[in-house]
């Protein structure tokens, strides 16, 4: 059992019960399912389970995945590409953010805007923003108006990695299980729960957790808490962080000051009702602040007829979750699991501008904005899923099937005055708009989801063909009111009105084990996304700068064709490698096109234009050859077309390999080299945009496990201290823009954590 755990910890891989410090946990755990997926049900004789876990040295194929086929699934007996990031890997990196969650991940990044907003969404291969679905603990979390990227101040959260026991990435299209908005790919968290650190005869668990990052200054302090009484368990966790700005490395300019910090507060309630019947209670709060002097805001525009003399912005964050599930794990008729989440979560993001602004050639500043823009969205959800094992025809048939049901309202106030210095008069028509506005009326989504899954296996468990079809009802519904005529001014003249789709979205996937070690898959998979809130009904005019964004009712969904075929094989000694091909397709992305001329006032539309291919080769594999050491590394290459105009894609990043050597125990010394190699990103749609350069990055890591009370982990970052850039921050943005350094990657810096417990 010592070499089994000892194992899992090197290769961060999760156990039935997931792994917490480098610790298997305890068997209780094993009976309980995570929190955003049911398990699929286990037949007594365990050793005749296709789907079980396999017994013997654990490689990297063997770590578990609820959400690809949202049931507890070796990777290796899913047809599909999907990373799972544990506790393990968050400790031993020092990841503190979304972006050190997926540094190491290949054809996945996380844009950056250093400007203010800070960090953007997941873009998986070349597909990214709203197009990737997260959820949290099963619950589809709130997203950010994209059609508002441009004000700089938006982005989407993402919960503490402090709270996170395991993160799962799945690449390409998975409308068939998730319904729409997994056009691009999901990332699933799954919270910690109370047994993950309350062993076989403990009812009382405490820790303390310090970590830095130099990246921007980053301290942190998180304090855990787990009791448990009869058949009652408690977890709380509390995690403080307080940061700077980022400072890119070899940098001509100087970053905008910003401090920041984030209260973040995770409650979780395990009622275990009977030895099959539980009831989860999960609470979460998280507070955000940042103060940010704009300096990067400074100098004069002649575009916009002025000179900004100083930009100050205060931006507020609070998020609330709050689910219930009750779970059941025996037969009910023909149910063989059963699972019922309901949860409601909230996000309310303020963004506050002050500017002191003057004449292009003036010498002191005339007038004063002061701007205060609020986002909040709230999403009220059901999930009812049911699993059932039958023998049909000779054959085992595990069935996956159930229900969802989402109700959001989302709402973006702006407000902004104008103050004439000199006498004080204040004025809310600034720019050629009058405030208060929104760009798009308050909007209340409906979705309503049924959806089921078959793993059919055959040939002695050699093959696995995995049927699914999920069908999707959605309907927007705009409530305009004077805010929303404010921003469309009087003379658009069209009412933005409800809308409603249906679309099923089916799954193919096979699964074939050549022999115990080496086996292919085939997946084809479509997407499906509704046209957004924002975009739908978008109206704005600003009769300042002559032109119109028109709402359009007639919107189509944006849809999505995947294949993807991959290899594997994977070693009694651990050892094992994945190679995957894809091929994506998708259709009516919806983009903004000029669609008249009235007088000097050009009028913009969303439509739906672009048809884009995508294409990529992605290989990963471990080389274990001695116990306490391996060899990892992948490499991906990707490449997309715009269909319309023959262009490159401009989000899909460049071709990357990785190759690291772990050393590594249970106890004792850990210690990792990561190299990073990058080509240059010269597959742009425009000339004029930067071409990120090719770079190597270097990173190194070490900790080491003083028993069960004890550890430690850092790591050097960047250690050349080499100038590079991250294509997924600088898309579209032109090699002559004079903040371009701003964009770089920090400089080496180093990063710790120290974790005590008893």
């Amino acid at each position: 059992m010592k070499t089994r755990s000892l194992l899992y910890a090197l290769l961060a891989t999760t156990t039935i019960g997931g792994t917490i410090g480098g610790m298997v946990a305890a068997p209780a755990f094993a009976q309980t399912p995570p929190v955003s997926t049911p398990p699929a049900s286990t037949p007594p004789a365990a050793a005749s389970d296709p789907y079980a876990t396999p017994i013997g040295v654990p490689t990297q194929l063997d770590a578990v995945t609820t959400a690809a086929t949202r049931n507890r699934r070796p990777l290796d007996e899913v047809p599909a590409t999907v990373s799972v990031i544990t506790t393990e890997d968050i400790e031993r990196e020092n990841m503190q953010d979304v972006r050190d969650l997926v540094r190491n991940e290949p054809g996945v990044t996380v844009g950056n805007n250093p400007n203010r907003a800070g960090f953007q969404n997941f873009l998986i291969r070349g597909i990214g923003g709203n197009r990737v679905l997260v959820i949290v603990d099963g619950m589809r979390v709130p997203d950010f108006p994209e059609s508002n990227m441009g004000a700089g101040t938006y982005s989407r959260e993402q919960p503490d990695l402090e709270d996170i026991k395991r993160v799962e990435i799945i690449r390409g299209p998975a409308s068939a299980l998730y319904g729409s908005d997994a056009i691009g790919g999901v990332v699933a968290y799954t919270t910690k729960d109370p047994g993950e650190y309350l062993r076989e005869g403990q009812n009382a668990y405490g820790s303390i957790k310090s970590a830095y990052s130099g990246a921007n200054q980053m301290f942190a302090e998180t304090f855990t808490g787990a009791v448990k009484t009869g058949n009652l368990e408690f977890l709380g966790i509390y995690t403080r962080r307080d940061g700077q700005q980022y400072t890119p490395a070899q940098s001509s300019l100087g970053p905008n000051p910003t401090t920041w910090f984030n209260n973040d507060f995770l409650a979780k309630i395990v009622l275990r009702l009977t030895e099959v019947d539980t009831i989860r209670i999960t609470g979460g709060y998280t507070q955000g602040q940042q103060t940010t002097q704009g300096l990067s805001g400074v100098g004069v525009f002649p575009s916009l007829f002025t000179r900004v003399y100083d930009e100050w912005g205060k931006d507020y964050t609070n998020t609330y979750r709050l689910s219930g599930q009750y779970e059941r794990t025996a037969p009910i008729g023909f149910v063989d699991r059963l699972s019922l989440l309901l949860y409601y979560n909230n996000v309310t993001t303020q963004a506050d501008t002050y500017t002191l602004r003057g004449a292009t050639l003036g010498i002191i500043p005339t007038n004063a904005r002061a701007s205060s823009f609020l986002f909040n969205q709230s999403v009220s959800g059901a999930e009812l899923q049911m699993n059932t094992d039958a023998t049909l025809f000779g054959l085992r048939n595990f069935l996956t099937y159930g229900l969802s049901f989402t109700y959001t309202d989302t709402t973006r106030p702006r407000n902004r005055a104008q103050i004439t210095l000199a006498t004080g008069a204040t004025t809310q028509v600034v720019g050629g708009e009058t405030y208060p506005n929104k760009n798009f009326p308050d909007t209340t989504t409906v979705q309503g989801g049924a959806y089921i899954q078959d793993e059919i296996t055959a040939y002695d468990g050699k093959l696995v063909v995995t049927p699914a079809v999920r069908l999707d009802y959605y309907s927007l519904t705009p409530s305009p009111d004077k805010y929303f005529w404010n921003s469309t001014g009087a003379s658009l003249g069209i009412v933005p009105s409800a809308s409603t789709y249906v679309s099923a979205s089916p799954k193919l996937g096979v699964l074939y084990h050549f022999t115990d070690r080496y086996s292919s898959y085939f997946q084809y998979a479509t997407g499906f996304r509704a046209p957004p809130y924002d975009n739908a009904n978008f109206g704005f005019t600003n009769t300042a700068s002559f032109y119109q964004i028109l709402p359009n009712a007639n919107l189509k969904p944006e849809t999505a064709n995947s294949f993807e075929v991959g290899f594997r094989g994977k070693y009694p000694t651990g050892s094992s490698w994945q190679l995957t091909g894809f091929y994506n397709m998708y259709n009516n992305f919806i983009e903004t096109v000029v669609v008249n001329q009235v007088g000097p006032v050009t009028q913009y539309q969303y439509v739906n234009l672009t048809n884009v291919t995508i294409w990529g080769v992605e290989a990963r594999g471990e080389y274990r050859f001695t116990p306490d050491w391996a060899v990892l590394g992948w490499t991906a290459f990707a490449q997309g077309t715009d269909q319309r105009t023959g262009l490159p894609v401009d989000s899909v990043s460049p071709w990357a390999s990785q190759a690291r050597i772990r050393y590594g125990g249970e106890t004792g010394v850990n210690a990792q080299l990561i190299g990073t190699m990058v080509a240059q990103h010269n597959m742009v749609s425009n000339p004029n945009y930067f071409q990120t350069p090719a770079y190597f990055n270097l990173d190194a890591t070490v900790g080491y496990t003083f028993g069960n009370h004890i550890k430690f982990n850092a790591g050097v970052f960047n250690v050349t201290s080499a100038k590079y850039w991250n294509s997924a921050d600088v898309i579209g943005i032109q090699t002559t823009n004079r903040q371009l350094d701003l964009y770089a990657q920090p400089a080496r810096y180093f990063g710790a954590n120290l974790t005590a417990r008893w």
